[in-house]
């Protein structure tokens, strides 16, 4: 029997007392068990999408079956075109709406217009979905490259990466998996790490340069810990599942972002978002980039309700696992500390960052308005589900610099094209030519 902080292993059961919720759970089960749960979750996951296309169907009929009836009964017949018109046709609908709800559905009714936008909804959503899950058929490399992951090679002469090599493989030995590929993900200043893959044979383990750099070896530890939990529980095969039905819902805001960014490339290295001098100018398909963020915007948070269903409770049961894989609480704790206290936090550039969000380790976009949106936990109970005196406030942690010409990608290219030249100049010394 173990005791590590406030999570108590012992034989097949695990224990995590924290604040608010309380649950038990075997971390290691045979494979019928494995199986059975993973059956469990995918039909669980089919009707919850089922749920969700339907909730948006109807949702995008009012929206749409709302301006085609203001067009066509608007207030004043001989300025149908005035926007103001509209205007007051809107405000007419919606009062309407609240105060005689059936009477506006009424209204609404037609079933040709019916037809027509759902047929057109479904088709936007299963194009989607097919083409999210194509695109994922290789597995954990696929979703690593779409996020702008580097494969670590293996004769890597980077320290921290033959770090981040030797705990990939310290981890996958006492999870009784094999090693993974690995990737760094260059441009992302955040502190977060993913895992994802179809089979263990395809499985990937991606980590962002923030978590390269800023953690210590026990917190890398313990991250790369939480990965393979969910890897050998299942939750990276339903992950992929989850991504590529969830894309079919999402794709108009991903499209509305690109396109107001201005660009689909990976950011570079020190380039963000989020910074206050690195803001994106004005573009001209902003616009219509606006009209595709309305229209992700009804479905947006079905999506993330739907991540956040399925996802959530595996996080607190992939923590106590790493304590489990670790045998030191401290590590994970340790890391949720340092990403509380850092100005990105575990936040993504990259435009694919919302749709993998249930991917990371913690949240890779901004933390929803409604928490029960989101896909992980607040960090605060999760550190306290390891680290009971923690007082909850996060100490300040410094970030990567922007512009770093010893980490930046173009300073790696000049520092390889050094060292071919000087082994070429030596090798060519050694054989006595000039």
């Amino acid at each position: 029997m173990f005791f590590y902080g406030a999570i108590k292993i012992s034989g097949r059961k695990m224990v995590s007392r924290r604040p608010v919720l309380c649950y038990k759970t075997p971390v290691t089960t045979d494979f019928f068990d494995r199986e059975a749960r993973a059956k469990k979750q995918t039909r669980r996951l089919l009707w919850l999408f089922g749920l969700a296309v339907l909730a948006v169907v109807s949702l995008v009929y009012v929206i749409f079956a709302s301006v085609i009836w203001a067009f066509q009964h608007p207030l004043f017949q001989e300025s149908w075109w005035n926007p103001m018109t509209l205007l007051i046709s809107g405000v007419f609908l919606l009062g309407e709406a609240l105060v005689h709800p059936f009477h506006f559905l009424t209204i609404l009714w037609n079933p040709w217009h019916f037809g027509w936008i759902t047929l057109g909804t479904l088709v936007s959503i299963a194009a989607g979905s097919c083409y999210k899950i194509r695109l994922l058929s290789d597995g954990g490399p696929a979703v690593a490259e779409l996020l702008g992951g580097r494969r670590l090679e293996p004769g890597t002469t980077d320290v921290d990466e033959q770090r981040l090599r030797n705990v990939v493989g310290e981890m996958a030995v006492a999870s009784g998996l094999s090693v993974p590929e690995i990737y760094v993900l260059d441009c992302e200043r955040g502190i977060n790490t993913f895992a994802a893959g179809h089979t263990r044979d395809d499985v990937a383990i991606g980590v962002t340069f923030g978590c390269l750099k800023l953690l210590t070896r026990d917190e890398l530890q313990g991250v790369i810990a939480h990965e393979f939990s969910h890897v050998l529980n299942g939750d990276t095969r339903l992950n992929l599942r989850l991504m590529g039905l969830a894309h079919g819902l999402f794709w108009p805001t991903i499209v509305g972002r690109v396109l107001i960014r201005g660009t689909s490339r990976e950011p570079v290295v020190g380039e963000s978002i989020f910074d206050a001098d690195e803001g994106p100018g004005f573009i001209p398909t902003a616009p219509i980039g606006l009209l595709f963020l309305i229209a992700g915007s009804i479905s947006s948070p079905f999506v993330r309700l739907l991540k956040s269903l399925i996802c959530r409770e595996r996080e607190w049961l992939a923590d106590a696992a790493a304590v489990q894989f670790t045998r030191n609480p401290a590590g994970i704790a340790g890391a949720l500390k340092k990403i509380g206290g850092l100005y990105k936090a575990g936040r993504l550039d990259s435009p694919h960052a919302e749709s993998a969000s249930h991917l990371y380790f913690v949240n890779s976009c901004y933390d929803p308005w409604f928490d029960f949106q989101s896909t992980h936990p607040p960090l605060e109970k999760r550190i306290l589900a390891m680290d009971p005196a923690f007082d909850g406030q996060f100490q300040h942690l410094k970030s990567l610099p922007i512009h770093d010409a010893e980490t930046s990608r173009e300073a790696g290219y000049d520092r390889l094209y050094q060292e071919t030249l000087r082994r070429a100049r030596a090798a060519a010394k050694a054989r006595g030519e000039n």
